[in-house]
């Protein structure tokens, strides 16, 4: 769908290598035996008595907790990290929209950086952009044979765009975006590697609103640089 509207094929791997890879609630009830003291009589009265003595005192309900999120660290990676949420403008088809579309698509990004979970970054990519599909890529490859990174983080600093439809329909514009330092460790936890963070850099964005959102098509490097 997407592929077939797409302008430009991708040119590179995000910022180089510098960018991608420098880049038991239990009870207890005792039952105890009845007073051999105690006459029938007073047992029976007792258990007949209308008093509501003998109701059962409610219990109250534990309320589920939320694991607290865990960054990455020599010790494991990271853990329970919430899912980045799509802001309700990011799905407008307007400048300030596709900008907002954009930075969550960068925390998207990130989010796959110390987790390689890339489900819902995919469902807002097109497959044909090269450029994610180098990064996610080399990625995994990090995180398969049982090592992890941390940082990476991606911040979109500004964003440019005339907003004018090209003949593709799709919407052209310009991002300066900074990555955070990373560190990679192998399954053992040893540090085998680390990247300088990357300085705000201009990028070309190409995305696409069908129906009711954005899918970016493409994102690397502007022609010419």
């Amino acid at each position: 769908m997407a592929q077939s509207r797409r302008s430009s094929t991708c040119k590179m791997s995000i910022a180089s290598s510098a960018l991608v890879v420098a880049l038991a609630l239990a009870g207890c009830q005792a039952s105890g035996a009845e007073d051999p003291t105690t006459p029938p009589e007073s047992s029976q009265s007792t258990s007949a008595s209308p008093s509501g003595s003998m109701t059962p005192t409610p219990t109250s309900t534990p309320t589920p907790t939320t694991p607290e999120p865990t960054p990455a660290s020599s010790t494991g990676p990271a853990a329970h990290i919430p899912v980045p949420e799509k802001p309700a403008l990011a799905d407008k088809n307007t400048k300030a929209g596709l900008k907002a579309f954009t930075k969550w698509w960068l925390e998207l990004f990130s989010y796959g950086y110390v987790t390689n979970d890339w489900k819902k970054f995919w469902a807002v990519t097109d497959p044909g952009c090269k450029t994610c599909t180098n990064i996610t890529g080399r990625i995994q490859e990090q995180y398969s044979p049982g090592g992890w990174m941390k940082g990476g983080t991606l911040t979109l600093v500004d964003h440019f765009t005339k907003f004018e439809e090209n003949t593709a329909g799709s919407i052209n514009s310009f991002a300066r975006v900074r990555q955070d330092s990373i560190t990679y460790f192998d399954s053992s936890g040893k540090e085998v590697g680390e990247s300088e963070p990357v300085s705000a850099k201009l990028f070309s964005v190409i995305a696409f609103y069908h129906e009711d959102h954005w899918i970016m098509l493409d994102f690397g490097s502007p022609e010419g640089t």
